[in-house]
């Protein structure tokens, strides 16, 4: 397998670099993912390869990743990304989508699907956190950005990525995984993933909760030390009509630690949507 060549468009503010893969119907339904920090457009290579058969698959890299342009802003809210993916599908010809959503890309999701509800088709939250924004004490969350930024300088990002890849990893990963997982998080631009370090630190996914009205599922891993078992029951609780999945043997990184598991509940939610 290998993913597909990586794309450019202009997308309002924004120059976006992006994959796609899909069938020769231009009425395929788009399937669109959304990476979480320190991820990128290269992240979906399962994906790609197993639902581009009768899907449009895309993703994207968010701005200041890969080659998408930076927000000029330090501290991006969580509708600046918002504001960002529209235009992105306004640019590609994509009225609908279904989407999926990594870590950070599940509160981008959720808070999609509750800005532009007619826009979308299905939602799949996989290992969504909520964000420091749940934290009253700004001087702390402050406190836990300066922390992460020293860190950086200090390690650099390859350091970095030696350091947390593997943690985001199963205790059993194999050794193979956990080198992918490595280069995914040392291939980051260090400045957009700070940017959304910043916004992650201030957003809280229960701003944008709420019933869903369209198939939906928020997925669990069993090992998972960033989004835990506890975190996504209760993003699920907040969200009526959302299904609650956990997939055994897996850490943070769903799209490298045996995937098909995700790709089959995947399957099932999309088949759903006629």
């Amino acid at each position: 397998m290998a993913v597909p060549a990586l794309k450019h468009i202009d997308a309002g503010e924004h120059q976006i670099s992006y994959r796609e893969r899909g069938p020769e119907n231009p009425d395929a339904p788009a399937l669109f993912f959304v990476h979480g920090m320190g991820g990128g457009s290269g992240n979906w290579e399962t994906q790609y390869e197993q639902f581009s058969d009768r899907y449009r698959v895309i993703g994207w890299d968010a701005p200041g990743y890969g080659g998408s342009s930076p927000f000029e802003t330090d501290l991006p809210s969580v509708g600046d990304y918002i504001m960002a993916m529209a235009g992105f599908l306004d640019a590609l010809g994509i009225e609908k989508a279904h989407l999926v959503g990594h870590s950070y890309g599940g509160i981008m999701v959720t808070a999609f699907n509750r800005a532009y509800p007619g826009r979308v088709l299905s939602l799949t939250l996989a290992q969504a956190v909520i964000g420091g924004g749940e934290e009253k004490d700004v001087k702390r969350r402050e406190a836990g950005i300066t922390a992460r930024i020293e860190e950086l300088e200090k390690l650099g990002v390859d350091g970095f990525a030696a350091l947390h890849a593997p943690r985001s990893c199963s205790p059993d990963a194999q050794p193979d995984v956990v080198a992918r997982g490595i280069e995914v998080t040392a291939s980051m631009n260090q400045a957009g993933y700070l940017r959304q370090f910043r916004s992650l630190r201030h957003a809280n996914i229960f701003e944008w909760t709420g019933k869903v009205r369209v198939p939906a599922m928020i997925v669990s891993g069993e090992h998972d030390r960033t989004a835990g078992r506890k975190m996504v029951k209760d993003i699920a609780d907040a969200m009526p009509g959302i299904r609650h999945h956990e997939i055994a043997g897996i850490g943070h990184m769903i799209y490298l630690e045996y995937p098909d598991r995700f790709n089959a509940l995947l399957e099932d939610l999309l088949a759903e949507v006629p």
